[in-house]
């Protein structure tokens, strides 16, 4: 899917009415006049609009920015960090639960995720029922629109809770819709997804050019993952069991080989968004990350030293188990021994060098040796893992420890991958929650883990109105019918 994501078309910005696209980063390229029916005339001129529905997953707004700042900074597993408090002031606001209807970036996040939906609802609409595609690509591609509408729903939905379900292009008459309730947002999502799995292929049916586009396992896992959020343990259970018994996926041996570029869309992957990096692009076209340049470390002049992890969080992982290191850097470790990009990261305050160190730890997964980064300090193109197989694992484990059913089963899997033994930790829920933590740490899950379990009290400041941020007063002032949240 490299080669799919690694360019934008003007025609599609103009065909599904993209606000977010920018005709002057096109090199001038004229604006054509076309219309839908003259646009879906061919299997390929639909493939070519399909690059423009996955593009939102990867826009700064919300994978490269809130996605961590909620699921790392504003739980126990890190701070903030960055250049003290005055430094990304609205990171600040949400880390101490202060966030209100005036946030920009919830509101650049409401906007961007329904951009995606809307393209999704526009090539469905384009190409269904429409004897100018083939029927094979009118499956395929209806299939990976409503996975990728599923997706962008999945994220509001755990930002907001119940949202407006958008599942057709809107009528001026359908603008001031209200919020569908929580529980008609999850069964819309779980719709989207049943309905998608049949007609995505499998991944290992796909060819090097297609990696990174949807495939069964895609959306067998996000729904399972909707399932878990809703504490539907027997269909969480049954679905992480198929996908582990498709033989679809493998853990990657070495833990530390997760985050690097050479396995970006690899046999952990289940879904990956895709980065690439171009030539002397600003860092906001979207293609590469930026989130590497946030978390590196201040005391070389070119990271922002964001998302610090706690000492809490450190203290967390077992003697022992090398997750920590792959995941952590302490002061003075060695990243990247033996090559040319070897340094040594410091990460203790320094009243000079790094003024603004909060807890003396830094972010390792991400971190890419200077060789592999872009021309820019902030271009990153490792690709950001939305999904892996380990956490189909953890899944099961926690389906079964709430069902009585065989849960260290699928936590050996885990633990047996970085020569840790049988969990340690007899509780059932406590072991898997542990295990999560030190399993995916950093990787933007935690604050959603402790509120969707009711552990939200482990953050400070955190009370049960604070579970779902505010809906934008800019959205409530354009829809009158869109109820606040109790923030």
């Amino acid at each position: 899917m490299k080669k799919i994501f690694s360019y934008s078309v003007i025609v599609v910005c103009v065909l599904l009415g993209l606000q977010a696209c920018k005709p002057d980063q096109f090199l001038d390229t004229p604006v054509p006049s076309i219309t839908d029916a003259i646009f879906f005339e061919s299997d390929a001129a639909a493939l070519s609009v399909l690059p423009g529905v996955y593009d939102p997953a990867g826009w700064g707004n919300y994978s490269q920015y809130l996605q961590w700042a909620i699921g790392d900074v504003v739980s126990d597993d890190a701070v903030k960090g960055g250049g003290g408090d005055g430094d990304q002031p609205q990171m600040y606001d949400l880390e101490h639960f202060q966030a209100t209807e005036q946030t920009a970036v919830l509101e650049a996040v409401w906007s961007d995720l329904y951009v995606g939906i809307n393209r999704a609802n526009k090539l469905i609409a384009g190409i269904t029922d429409n004897s100018k595609i083939s029927a094979d690509v009118q499956k395929r591609l209806i299939a990976e629109s409503k996975f990728l509408r599923a997706y962008y729903t999945f994220s509001l939905v755990r930002i907001f809770g119940g949202i407006p379900i958008v599942d057709h292009i809107l009528v001026p008459s359908e603008y001031t819709n209200p919020r569908n309730t929580i529980e008609e947002c999850w069964a819309f999502i779980e719709s989207d997804l049943k309905a998608a799995m049949p007609d995505l292929p499998l991944k290992s049916a796909m060819s090097a050019d297609d990696l990174g586009r949807a495939t069964w396992g895609s959306a067998a896992a996000l729904l399972t993952k909707a399932y878990i959020y809703q504490g539907k343990w027997p269909e969480a259970d049954a679905l992480a069991t198929e996908i582990i018994g498709s033989k679809e996926y493998h853990l990657q041996p070495n833990y530390g080989d997760l985050f690097i570029v050479e396995t970006d869309n690899g046999m952990e992957s289940i879904f990956d968004i895709q980065r690439k990096v171009f030539p002397n692009a600003p860092y906001d076209m979207g293609e590469a990350t930026y989130a590497e340049i946030y978390q590196e470390t201040r005391w070389d002049g070119i990271g922002w030293g964001f998302d610090q992890p706690t000492q809490d969080f450190y203290n967390e992982f077992e003697t022992g188990d090398i997750r920590r290191k792959w995941t952590i850097i302490s002061d003075g470790d060695t990243l990247w021994k033996g090559t040319p990009d070897e340094v040594i990261i410091y990460t203790r305050q320094d009243p000079v060098h790094n003024p603004d160190a909060i807890t003396g730890y830094n972010k390792r997964k991400g971190q890419l040796p200077a060789s592999k980064r872009g021309e820019l300090p902030d271009q990153s193109p490792l690709n950001t893992r939305e999904i892996r197989y380990a956490e189909v694992f953890l899944w099961q484990a926690e389906a079964r420890a709430h069902t009585g059913g065989d849960w260290q089963s699928p936590l050996d899997s885990v633990r047996f991958r970085v020569k840790m033994g049988h969990t340690p930790i007899s509780d059932p829920l406590a072991a898997v929650y542990h295990e999560r933590r030190v399993e995916l740490g950093l990787e933007s899950q935690r604050y959603w883990d402790l509120v969707r379990t009711d552990r939200g009290n482990l953050m400070e400041g955190y009370t049960d109105n604070k579970r779902y941020f505010p809906i934008p007063r800019i959205q409530r002032d354009l829809n009158p019918n869109l109820t606040k949240n109790p923030y």
